[in-house]
């Protein structure tokens, strides 16, 4: 009993490690090499290769930290994202999930329409929610991808 605990111990501990190093402020500016590759930014892409159905969190894979968007150094804190256009750039129909909220643990999810191939999509955090901490690309089986058209 008390080996087959351990695995989930560990995981737990894997998981909370995980879950406090995602920090809850805003990026400030620093010079181009400090930046990460990934950021929300027209251009970015945000893409899933899988043999099966799933959802991939484009904030954690591809786009970073999607409740803020920096564009060169700055001072200042990061303008806080209203909404972002993305395209789907693949060759399969996708569902974008916006995940906003507005205070900490607070998530609400709001799933789009089939977006198809070359189509565009505006997410925004729901009515009422003051950030957008989220975007799930939600595809079924094979490749997919959306890339940012406009963010604001």
């Amino acid at each position: 009993m008390r080996t087959a605990l351990l695995p989930v111990a560990l995981v737990t501990a894997a998981l909370g490690v995980s879950a406090v190093s995602c920090a809850d402020a805003p990026r400030h500016g620093g010079t181009a090499a400090e930046a990460p590759a990934e950021d929300l930014r027209v251009g970015a892409v945000c893409s899933s290769h899988f043999a099966f159905a799933t959802d991939v969190s484009c904030g954690l894979v591809d786009l970073g930290d999607v409740r803020f968007h920096c564009s060169g150094t700055h001072d200042d804190p990061c303008p806080r994202t209203h909404s972002v256009t993305f395209e789907n750039i693949g060759r399969t129909s996708v569902r974008l999930v916006t995940v906003s909220g507005s205070a900490p643990g607070e998530r609400h999810e709001t799933v789009s329409r089939p977006l198809r191939t070359g189509a565009r999509t505006v997410v925004a955090p729901r009515a009422g929610d003051r950030y957008l901490y989220d975007v799930l690309l939600r595809a079924g089986t094979g490749s997919a991808a959306v890339g940012v058209v406009a963010v604001s």
